[in-house]
């Protein structure tokens, strides 16, 4: 990549951060259906014509946020040297541990509370579910193949088994939402224990 290449993709991401940022900042505050792109660009100090230079519309701007998060927590490639499930399961859950940087902690906090609407809203569902869940769907579908192709996982269908492990994940994410006092008032001890319920529990039902 040449020097000027790489300094208009730094400046690319540097301005979509800035939109990001923005965005947070209006939803976090008026929530997302009564926040418009044209506010989120003068909250960026920027034309509404700039920002649709690195945006297609508002939906766009709200998946990004989910995708940066989701990439924060899915940086590492899972290891698929194991000799079960549930240290496979370990694995992507160490590379799944929540990071402290303060953007992260804040693209935390606005997707919880905009998760009902990626439940119930049939655009933001659909688009959530394919650049967010699929992705995650796809990739564990593929080791599970890996390890039941070692031997090492049942032969349950994989696209079962992925979805199985998503919607424990989520509805732990649902509950916090429902402000379940035992969830929502975890203890660091107690969000371990859980951490290892799941993938003790799971693993080893699915290891053959």
């Amino acid at each position: 990549m040449s020097k000027t290449t790489d300094r208009k993709a730094k400046r690319i991401e540097r301005m979509r951060s800035e939109i990001m940022e923005a965005a947070i900042t209006l939803i976090s505050v008026k929530g997302f259906k009564n926040t418009t792109t044209k506010e989120i660009a003068l909250q960026a100090d920027m034309a509404e014509g700039t920002l649709y230079n690195y945006f297609k519309n508002k939906d766009d701007i709200l998946m990004s946020i989910a995708e940066r998060y989701v990439s924060n927590k899915r940086s590492q490639t899972v290891s698929l040297d194991v000799d079960s499930v549930e240290a496979y399961l370990m694995n992507l859950h160490s590379t799944n541990a929540s990071t402290t940087s303060p953007t992260h902690l804040k693209d935390r906090e606005m997707l919880k509370t905009l998760l009902p609407m990626f439940l119930t809203d049939k655009t933001l569902g659909d688009l959530y579910f394919k650049r967010i869940v699929q992705p995650y769907l796809t990739m564990v579908e593929s080791d599970l193949t890996v390890l039941q192709e070692r031997g090492i996982a049942a032969d349950y269908d994989v696209k079962a088994l992925s979805r199985m492990l998503y919607s424990s994940l989520i509805g732990y994410a649902v509950l916090d939402i429902n402000n379940d006092p035992v969830v929502k008032h975890a203890s660091d001890e107690f969000r371990k224990e859980a951490g290892r319920a799941y993938i003790e529990v799971l693993g080893k039902g699915m290891t053959k």
